[in-house]
């Protein structure tokens, strides 16, 4: 019997061990993949984990995760300086480009010209608007106290009728 050579051996164990290298390459890198996939899980897990512990110890506020903005409240509005630096005569358009009180509502606008209008230091224009009253503003009325009821008599208790003291018998 005729011996093969040893060349063609090598060569179809070559293609053999090719194709099962082929293949453990696709299972590592599936397995590569999925190891990638887990830690990703892992990562969610361990900050869904940590902001459970924050709020459970009451550091942080239950919400969505967006970032919160902080509000902006406006300044308390001091009526009477922008009242003084108004002209004598004006109108609602002059008080809305006000650079303090133009930035409130025309609601709070109106309210505020009421206001005036209570205390007497503001009055209707006949030419439409309003203009400042030439008086001084009415003084704020004080609470009248009632006055006390009058003291009631006291009601008159009748006394027995005295009897004349005589000689007794």
């Amino acid at each position: 019997m005729a011996r093969r050579s040893r060349s063609k051996t090598l060569a179809d164990l070559e293609g053999k061990l090719g194709g099962i290298r082929r293949e453990v390459l696709e299972v590592l890198r599936g397995l590569k993949r999925e190891i990638a996939k887990r830690e990703e899980e892992v990562a969610g897990l361990k900050a869904e984990y940590a902001k459970g512990e924050e709020l459970f110890r009451g550091r942080a506020k239950p919400g969505p995760a967006r970032v919160r903005r902080r509000v902006r409240r406006s300044r308390q509005v001091n009526w009477k300086e922008v009242f003084s630096s108004l002209p004598a005569r004006f109108t609602l358009k002059t008080l809305t480009r006000h650079p303090v009180a133009g930035r409130r509502p025309k609601a709070h606008l109106y309210a505020i010209l009421s206001r005036w209008k209570k205390e007497g230091v503001l009055a209707r224009d006949s030419a439409g608007g309003y203009r400042k009253a030439t008086a001084q503003p009415k003084p704020k009325r004080r609470a009248r106290r009632a006055k006390p009821a009058p003291a009631r008599k006291p009601a008159r208790v009748q006394k027995p009728a005295v009897q004349p003291e005589g000689p007794s018998a």
